[in-house]
């Protein structure tokens, strides 16, 4: 594993932080600003490559380390797009002033490495764009992977309630962030500079009575069907609360969720490894038990997508056998399934 700074972890905090404050500017000036469908229709907006930009400028403190992100320039530099262009390059100034538009095209550009096995960070800039827009829940995502398996996690997510009981469809002026270290208990605190961080407490090893499981707004990317069928299986009172982005791994590490279940719609679909693996660390340290539908553990060996894998199971050790066994029993841990 190549070695990183003794300060790397704070030098990555404070990345997502800069990309923290961006997102939260841009999404004061959404309507202004709009956004834009890429090649997948999915949307993306100025916050996604404004954050993606100071995220890169941030971890080149760190060296020439790869970085794969999620945003490339190109969509940028095409003429029907150049107000977006200018968009992005303004609201990339309020933490990096004197940023130049080729500057901050090369930055967004500098997430486009190759996974390298000695090392390589990943860069969700927003993960849950839709949650984005609609002022819910969405993550800024950014994790360092070594040796095939993921070592340092930030998450930033500008919307997510500390208080435990707290609704997730209401923004929170602070926010969450969450700092996740291989072998070290997961830290959390507001999500702005300077706060105070404070581990998780322990798991409890009881099977909580009224189970809480979160899972995706919509079926945009889910079977929220069958999702409905593995918790009709579920033994006890169940509590629903629907989230978006990658933020619902910090749910389940904060101990707002006892379990995240995914029922990927594409079933062949491999996806990409930015979308889980700063999520998977910061559950794995906060001592979650998180696999596939079929109870596999992630695989980070394959590169840029997790093509061994399918879904996710992301719980409380106590409940996560239960919630395989249901997922088993209907035939769904399987991508034909």
């Amino acid at each position: 594993m190549t070695d990183l700074p003794e300060d790397a972890l704070e030098i990555a905090r404070a990345a997502v932080l800069d990309a923290v404050a961006v997102c939260r500017r841009a999404a004061r000036r959404l309507v202004a600003l709009g956004q834009v469908a890429k090649a997948d229709d999915s949307p993306v907006t100025v916050a996604d490559f404004a954050a993606q930009a100071v995220i890169v400028r941030g971890l080149r403190r760190l060296g020439a380390q790869p970085i794969l992100g999620e945003e490339r320039a190109e969509l940028l530099l095409q003429p029907e797009h150049a107000s977006l262009c200018d968009a992005v390059v303004e609201a990339v100034r309020a933490v990096w002033p004197d940023a130049t538009p080729d500057a901050v095209l090369e930055a967004i550009d500098g997430a486009s490495g190759a996974p390298d096995p000695a090392g390589h960070w990943v860069v969700d800039p927003i993960d849950g764009t839709r949650g984005f827009v609609r002022g819910r829940q969405y993550a800024v995502c950014l994790a360092w992977i070594a040796d095939a398996r993921p070592r340092l996690a930030v998450m930033g997510c500008p919307n997510l309630p500390r208080p435990l009981d707290a609704r997730f469809d209401l923004a929170d002026p602070e926010g969450t962030l969450l700092l996740a270290r291989e072998g070290t208990p997961l830290r959390f605190g507001p999500a702005v500079p300077g706060a105070e961080l404070r581990a998780v407490d322990p798991v409890p090893s009881e099977r909580p009575s009224t189970l809480v499981v979160t899972h995706s707004f919509d079926g945009t990317y889910s079977r929220l069907g069958d999702l409905e069928r593995v918790l009709a299986k579920l033994d006890g009172p169940l509590e629903r609360r629907p989230a978006g982005s990658q933020a619902k791994y910090g749910i389940v590490a904060r101990g707002q969720a006892h379990a995240y279940l995914r029922l990927p719609k594409k079933r062949h679909r491999a996806e990409h490894v930015w979308d889980h693996a700063p999520g998977w660390l910061c559950a794995i340290t906060a001592g979650m038990t998180v696999t596939d539908l079929a109870g596999r553990p992630f695989d980070f060996s394959t590169g840029a997508r997790l093509a061994n894998n399918y879904g996710v199971v992301c719980a409380r050790p106590s409940v996560h056998g239960e919630l395989l066994a249901a997922i088993e029993a209907l035939g769904l841990h399987r991508r034909d399934g």
